[in-house]
């Protein structure tokens, strides 16, 4: 094993209560099996850099934090639990698995979690892999011999919630116009299933490239049929193109619901017409604390749910071998007495009792089958003049 460890850092607090933190910095092809030395050791993959940079430092202070307040409540085992880091944006997730990790915080990319998860989720060698924010749907099915978790919802979940929403509206027709690559046709392949037993009319969902410079007859296309609804699903460039074609091909727009993405082409969403714009309707996965605290960061809080997952999943195990926590990270979650924080949980399992974990993101029922939550709250929210969200009424989806 080829792994340098060139320095060491400490999170937040005085150097009475750090926690050990290794930063890798090398890496090596060779993986091996894991055993167990009766220390949790927990990787860290989330990005310093490239794409997802911005979101990286908060969601890495909330596992850091995470981690010291178990350390500071015992620990796992009887030991501290340690950290090794590692750079979701420039390095692979194998430099984690070959540094003797037993589990890992990560990745937050669905990209990578898609392109690079092999090393981590290996049947031999794999280690118990948590992600606080990859929903791509391509993740639902993927080969990960049950050793990877999420406490984000599947963009499965959220296809479900945007079908309630939809019919709800008391409309009967629907129309879907969808970016036509492997995001959008999942998201488009989704939706379809989440409306096909409601009782509504799904008009044929309708692809749009990228590439094409005039959207104008895709939207003529989509509302052709005077549809009640129309389901745009895309990324915030090309999502964002399409609604504003439609709303210059319409007077009397219909209900516009999007997804998650296109919440971030604010400057578009602020040139649309009023009367379109007050037709727009955004849903996306509840991204902060339960409590309506907003102050921790997008997604921190499904960070600090897969730490206690994770620590709480290895005591009730009674060991730090990844196969015997993996058995254990859905049983933790849901079925037995519920309790809020490591402290309480911990408190419960060394009595041998069964515990309900409901973490910091709300409710964390994962599935013992896939790893996904089986229920999510998702927000709702509509748009001002000056392109900003107007938070509605939360709505679960299981």
């Amino acid at each position: 094993m080829t792994v340098a460890a060139l320095a060491l850092t400490a999170c937040s607090g005085d150097d009475d209560t750090a926690t050990p933190s290794t930063t890798v910095v090398a890496t090596t092809t060779t993986l091996v099996q894991r055993t167990s030395d009766g220390t949790l050791t927990l990787g860290i993959y989330l990005p310093r850099t490239g794409a997802g940079a911005s979101l990286g430092p908060p969601l890495i202070a909330g596992v850091e934090e995470a981690v010291r307040v178990v350390n500071d409540n015992g620990g796992v085992l009887g030991r501290d639990v340690e950290v090794v880091t590692a750079d979701e944006g420039s390095e692979a997730i194998e430099v984690l698995v070959t540094a003797g990790v037993d589990a890992i915080v990560g990745p937050a990319s669905s990209l990578v979690a898609l392109s690079g998860l092999g090393p981590a989720v290996d049947a031999n060698s794999g280690v118990v892999t948590c992600s606080p924010m990859a929903t791509a749907r391509g993740l639902d099915a993927y080969p990960d011999n049950q050793f990877f978790f999420r406490t984000a919802p599947s963009d499965t979940l959220q296809m479900a919630a945007i079908a309630r929403i939809a019919e709800r509206t008391g409309a009967q027709d629907i129309a879907v116009g969808y970016l036509d690559d492997p995001y959008g046709r999942g998201l488009s392949v989704a939706l379809e299933d989440a409306l096909d037993d409601r009782l509504v009319t799904l008009e044929p969902s309708i692809g749009f490239s990228g590439d094409e410079g005039d959207l104008g007859p895709v939207a003529r296309e989509l509302l052709a049929g005077d549809p009640g609804v129309v389901v745009v699903l895309g990324d915030a460039d090309d999502g964002s193109r399409l609604l504003a074609a439609l709303d210059e091909a319409t007077d009397d727009p219909p209900v516009i619901i999007i997804n998650d993405s296109i919440r971030q082409a604010r400057q578009v969403i602020q040139g649309l017409s009023d009367d379109f714009r007050d037709q727009l309707v955004g849903v996306a996965p509840q991204a902060h604390a339960a409590s309506g605290d907003t102050e921790t960061g997008f997604f921190v809080p499904h960070a600090i749910d897969c730490v206690n997952l994770i620590a709480l999943a290895a005591i009730d195990a009674g060991t730090d071998d990844p196969i015997e926590i993996r058995k254990q990270m859905a049983a933790v979650s849901t079925g037995g007495r519920a309790c809020t924080s490591f402290s309480s949980c911990a408190a419960l399992v060394e009595q041998d009792l069964g515990i309900d974990y409901n973490g910091v993101s709300g409710r964390v029922d994962l599935s013992s089958v896939t790893g996904d939550p089986t229920r999510a709250w998702f927000e709702t929210f509509t748009f001002d003049a000056e392109g900003n969200e107007v938070r509605q009424a939360p709505i679960e989806v299981n």
